[in-house]
């Protein structure tokens, strides 16, 4: 199945070298600079820039040849700052406390796949096209229900009104719950509330399944004397859809639609610095029961995030609404709350990041790097002249007077996400100037001197011109080792509950050394867990003889455990009162001994179980 990636123009150019994703299966590119298409109408661009890829001239023909999902990723993350120039998409994702089988690598692509590939297997066969936003995780607690024949079928969600103003929402006639009768931009709460009284109603959650007929219909209405223009999916082509649409588009007004609510569903949205760590957070507590999570470590905040990081000072309870990724935070740093870290190189650098500062780095050419310090809740968006513009947790215009600097002395003012305010540094040693003198001494003069003669580049300029082939290199550095950590001390740690398959290869492809073996009295199924991880990463390393040693031992391991439970004797006996209505009733009870619970997580390889606990 084709996936369809519209992506930062910059990323487009090694999204397949960063992700190592097939060439034939992923198709990228990005809208046309300086263009706002719409959701149409970058779906339209999206369409022909594929076509023309694969050398098609026919569009309904190529459109009914195969199954595609498409993903719209791009756009400036004004209010993400921190993965602007990789894309949300790929943000990365710590591994939920209480899942099993999941990746160290993932990121928010790979977590919303499986889900958006389920539905198009399940769907129809004139159902050829998916369009799914990039910066949100669904779930779907259930089984998936049949997709019946339509135009457009559109999954939602059973949400209180205080949610669906926000967003997009179907509202459907109580007799007819399946099908559209017309769809709503941000009704208002009140709205919602007499619509509740005779309909029901679901929040979009922006995956839309679409005919062929559809598509070409969008295709149409977004293309203008032979150019793809303005053409948005959700303010223009859905109020037309549904038995009374609310727009009038004869032929958009014509196609059948479906509405599908997500089956015990939820939705998470990672579209500004604090949903990606509301809605982590709120993905970690689905699961609260302590039998279920094997992760005995408890962090000092439920709202705290680290990941492929090193990290050498304590955390503390009161370092709340933090996320520290892809960085090095010595022992000079000090950390406050809502702070987001990222991209930060090891440094020995004296700093104290205040409550609301985020720090971002980002590598440029072969050796700089660019100081981007922001406000967690800044939306890089206004004049620097406009004293209700935030940046760094003040208005820009009181951070600017407390440098002594005037607007004069910044290219790019009438909008904040275009102001060239941030160093090229040559040196880790600048760096750490910078941010000091940008965050927390105005008066500071080193850092002011490495800043005044720094080139400047706008937030535009730093996802446009980051090296991100530098930053993953990073990443994976702090994330080597972060692997050896959660293995040596695995009694604390994720790593026997992750997919045993990916931390072989991990292990094999990065050279890194094997823990020590486990004790005899670690868990029997965490050592078989062991032994088979051992196995894989020496097969992989070409050791046949030590694999095929520690996979012996895995079986044997496994066979000893199943014997123990079976030559353990049962001896049920009856706890209940010899009670009549006990002894006769109807239903039958279903009594159980105890017994060892077993998981494998099934290895690509489709020869080897590597199992769990």
């Amino acid at each position: 199945m084709k996936k369809l990636l519209s992506l930062p123009p910059n990323l487009v150019e090694c999204f397949h070298d960063i992700t190592h994703a097939d060439r034939n299966e992923w198709f990228c590119t990005s809208d046309p600079i300086g263009h706002k298409l719409g959701s149409g109408g970058g779906t339209t661009w999206l369409l022909q820039a594929c076509m023309a890829h694969e050398g098609a001239t026919d569009a309904s023909e190529w459109l009914s040849r195969e199954k595609r999902i498409l993903l719209h990723a791009g756009g400036q993350s004004r209010r993400l700052p921190a993965y602007a120039p990789s894309g949300k998409i790929l943000t990365p994702i710590p591994v939920y406390r209480w899942g099993r089988g999941q990746r160290l690598t993932q990121n928010l692509l790979s977590l919303q796949l499986p889900l958006y590939q389920q539905m198009m297997e399940k769907a129809p066969d004139s159902l050829h096209t998916m369009i799914v936003s990039g910066d949100i995780l669904v779930r779907a607690g259930k089984p998936l229900q049949s997709i019946p024949e339509a135009d457009v079928v559109c999954y939602g969600l059973w949400v209180d009104p205080s949610l669906a103003k926000n967003h997009g929402v179907f509202v459907m006639n109580r007799q007819t719950p399946e099908r559209l009768d017309y769809m709503l931009q941000k009704p208002s709460v009140e709205t919602l509330g007499e619509l509740m009284q005779h309909s029901y109603f679901l929040m979009d959650i922006g995956v839309w399944l679409l005919s062929d007929r559809a598509v070409e219909l969008i295709m149409r209405r977004s293309t203008r004397n032979g150019e793809t223009g303005y053409y948005d999916m959700y303010s223009e082509f859905g109020p037309a859809l549904g038995a009374h649409p609310q727009r009038t588009d004869e032929e958009v007004n014509r196609l059948s639609v479906a509405i599908l609510p997500l089956p015990d569903g939820e939705f998470y949205h990672y579209g500004t610095s604090r949903e990606m760590i509301s809605s982590t957070l709120a993905v970690q507590n689905l699961v609260v029961d302590q039998r279920e999570i094997n992760l005995h470590k408890v962090k000092p905040h439920p709202a705290m995030f680290t990941q492929n990081a090193e990290i050498q000072i304590e955390l503390k309870p009161e370092n709340s609404e933090l996320w520290v990724e892809n960085s090095f935070i010595g022992k000079g740093w000090k950390l406050n709350h809502r702070n987001i870290v990222t991209g930060v190189p090891v440094n020995d650098w004296r700093l104290e990041v205040p409550a609301g500062v985020c720090i971002d780095v980002v590598p440029l050419g072969e050796t700089d790097y660019v100081a981007r310090p922001y406000g967690f809740n800044d939306a890089f968006k206004g004049s620097l002249a406009d004293e209700t513009v935030s940046y760094l947790g003040r208005t820009v215009t009181e951070w600017l007077a407390e440098r002594d600097l005037q607007t004069t002395d910044i290219e790019g003012t009438n909008d904040l996400q275009a102001a060239r305010i941030f160093p090229v540094c040559h040196t880790v040693e600048e760096l750490g100037k910078a941010l000091q003198w940008m965050v927390n001494d105005p008066t500071d003069a080193e850092g002011r001197a490495v800043w005044v003669q720094a080139r400047k580049l706008s937030a535009d300029e730093i996802s446009a011109y980051a090296n991100l082939h530098r930053l993953t290199a990073q990443r994976e550095s702090f994330r080597d080792a972060n692997w050896t950590a959660l293995a040596r001390n695995w009694q604390r740690s994720v790593f026997y509950q992750l997919n045993l398959q990916e931390a072989a290869e991990q292990f094999a492809g990065h050279n890194l050394p094997l823990p020590e073996e486990l004790p005899g009295e670690a868990p029997l199924m965490t050592r078989v867990s062991d032994a088979m991880f051992r196995a894989r990463t020496l097969e992989l390393q070409g050791k046949t003889e030590e694999a095929q040693r520690q996979e012996t031992q895995a079986f044997g391991q496994m066979r000893e455990g199943l014997l123990e439970q079976a030559y353990h004797r049962q001896s049920p006996r009856l706890s209940g009162y010899a009670d009549p209505l006990f002894l006769g009733r109807s239903t039958p009870t279903r009594l159980s001994g105890g017994g060892a619970r077993y998981g494998l997580i099934w290895q690509a390889d489709g020869r080897t179980h590597l199992p769990i606990a």
